[in-house]
């Protein structure tokens, strides 16, 4: 039966759409943009057809042309993007966590960064009692807390020091921030020992999209410590990249 679905998909497929998708992808690999000679050069296509399916994407928001004539994403991309991470997401991440902890042991949940914040999304309420409450809507310092970090880790030193540079975020060491920050990366998965809560130990992971090097969104998992030991913590390591994984490819069955 998914074989069947499967081709039935295949075959429903309009080529023009899928071209406009390599198109948007191509530009969000340029951030510098490209001339309409480069994306027709790219997919192999008439430059007038090329054209014409640049002319519809800026039409709809999806695609901008500069001044100097170079195509861009355009801002219809951040809005879907938004409400793709308020919405659509959240639901994602609830699927995901009956399939991935069935037995609701620990309080996971899905937040997104917001500058030098992170704001929670959903959250998956385990048995233990915690020192925090999450709740929706819920701002947390991204600097301290384990999805914070985990979604720091994807961007730039330069850019975490942008982000710390202004009088909102004061009171930071920076310094210290980045070197946590590469110990992230190196690790892949962060750790929140103990900077939200006493007696609380997070374990973060950043929702990566293929062909993006940054994102916003992670996945955490809270422990209270005196349950945690090496083989706890390899677990929990484990669980949150399969869940981050899984929100990363979209498990979305097929119609």
């Amino acid at each position: 039966m998914r074989d069947m679905a499967g081709s039935r998909e295949g075959a429903a497929i309009v080529p023009s759409v899928a071209r406009a998708a390599r198109i948007l992808e191509l530009l969000a690999s340029a951030p510098e943009g490209m001339t309409l000679s480069e994306v027709a050069r790219a997919l192999g296509l008439p430059p007038s057809s090329a054209l014409a399916i640049c002319t519809t994407l800026r039409q709809a928001g999806l695609a901008h042309r500069t001044p100097e004539r170079r195509y861009m994403l355009g801002p219809g991309i951040l809005a879907l993007a938004e409400r793709y991470t308020r919405g659509g997401l959240p639901a994602l991440f609830m699927r995901a966590c009956r399939d991935a902890l069935p037995d609701a042991r620990e309080t996971v949940v899905l937040a997104v960064r917001e500058w030098h914040e992170v704001v929670y999304l959903a959250q998956r309420p385990g048995n233990r009692p915690l020192a925090v409450n999450y709740h929706l809507g819920m701002r947390l310092p991204a600097h301290t807390t384990a999805s914070g970090k985990a979604a720091l880790s994807t961007v730039s030193d330069a850019e975490v020091r942008e982000i710390y540079s202004l009088p909102s975020s004061s009171g930071v060491d920076v310094d210290l921030l980045i070197e946590d920050l590469r110990k992230t990366r190196d690790r892949g998965y962060a750790i929140d020992d103990e900077e939200t809560a006493p007696g609380m130990v997070c374990l973060g992971v950043p929702i990566t999209v293929p062909g993006a090097s940054t994102t916003t969104a992670a996945v955490a998992v809270s422990l209270v410590k005196s349950t945690v030991d090496d083989e706890v913590l390899s677990e929990y390591v484990g669980v949150m990249r399969a869940l981050a994984e899984t929100l990363s490819t979209d498990p979305s069955p097929a119609e």
